[in-house]
């Protein structure tokens, strides 16, 4: 029997061979920081309301040290196809490029407003729609796209979103 492998396949294991640039990719199959272990669908829940019915949130490691947790919140536009929901998106890293990696998010996403009681230093932006901390050897940024929930006050967001990677500082780590 003749197996054959797909060209994205053949490129990826080639590019991992002879270049050495894939191995660390597959380096870590599980997430150093277990970000939805530590951010819980109640946690979710409690900043953006009701959760969209959806698989159990497991972390996905993206790269670069970084872990990520993604949850579906409510409707805030459309129907059907064209529905759109508010998105939590909590993101840690460690190590080398980490840091850097979501310092990039946080200039993006002009988080220039200093934000008291999170972390050594930490900031949100003008919508309070996102937050960057930083604790010692650890980094997270904490965001609700695609607008705020009703009801929620910039500031009362950019505290929530404070309080997401407050437990992430606070968590055990392996």
């Amino acid at each position: 029997m003749t197996h054959r492998l797909s060209w994205r396949a053949a490129a990826l294991l080639l590019t991992g061979a002879c270049c050495g640039i894939a191995a660390p990719v597959f380096a870590q199959a599980k997430p150093g920081i277990d970000v939805c272990g530590i951010i819980a669908p109640a946690k979710a829940k409690a900043v953006l309301g009701a959760l969209a019915p959806q698989p159990p949130a497991t972390t996905d490691h993206v790269g670069f040290g970084i872990d990520s947790c993604l949850y579906i919140g409510p409707a805030q536009s459309g129907a059907g196809a064209q529905t759109v929901f508010s998105r939590l998106t909590i993101q840690a890293g460690t190590g080398k490029d980490a840091p850097d990696m979501l310092q990039m998010d946080a200039g993006k996403r002009k988080a220039t407003i200093p934000l008291s009681g999170v972390g050594d230093a930490a900031k949100r932006n003008q919508a309070g729609s996102f937050v960057w901390a930083k604790q010692g050897g650890v980094v997270c940024t904490a965001e609700i796209a695609n607008g705020l929930p009703k009801g929620l006050t910039a500031d009362a967001a950019a505290a929530a979103l404070g309080g997401l990677c407050r437990d992430v500082f606070a968590a055990p780590r392996k």
